[in-house]
């Protein structure tokens, strides 16, 4: 069985698809997928998991998370827009995402680029964070659920937080 520090290491150099990586032309919805299921494939849990789908895509645009889309293709805004939809949809709700992508006064280009920075200096922190419990041993059902219930909990609290933040936001636009 891998050990912690192994496993911490498979996360932490997952793949991203850089604004820079985005066709400035106009893709067709097969050339969106196949561009976030090649570009995002090493995130992927199963191999044959969806990472984005016709059905997802058709469903923001219907509830209005992804801006309007003119004609059959989408535009290197709409790209980006559904890069910052996926990194969100892992935990919040599509109601939360919708509040904070469903919008055009955001420059998604510029947010996203923030937030790979941010997002590298995140897997640079998080090992150290974690030293005290990298020696657990994985063959053990109480430690692994209880190192498990602690992630976990973390998670939460950072959910709980963003959700907090939407609220505040919405609050202060009433």
């Amino acid at each position: 069985m891998k050990q912690l520090s192994e496993l911490l290491e498979t996360v932490l150099h997952d793949r991203d698809i850089t604004p820079d990586a985005v066709p400035a032309l106009d893709l067709y919805m097969d050339q969106v997928l196949t561009l976030f299921n090649e570009g995002l494939q090493e995130n992927k849990r199963h191999p044959g998991d969806k990472l984005l789908t016709k059905t997802m895509i058709n469903n923001y645009s219907k509830e209005k998370i992804l801006l309007p889309v003119k004609g059959k293709k989408y535009t290197r805004q709409h790209i980006i827009q559904m890069l910052c939809i996926y990194q969100l949809k892992q935990m919040l709700s599509l109601a939360d995402v919708k509040a904070l992508i469903g919008r055009n006064d955001v420059d998604f280009e510029a947010c996203f680029n923030r937030f790979l920075a941010r997002k590298d200096h995140l897997r640079d922190s998080i090992p150290e964070r974690l030293t005290a419990d990298l020696d657990i041993d994985l063959s053990d059902p109480n430690e692994v659920l209880t190192f498990c219930l602690t992630l976990s909990a973390t998670a939460t609290y950072m959910q709980r937080l963003c959700q907090q933040i939407i609220d505040a936001r919405a609050e202060a636009q009433e």
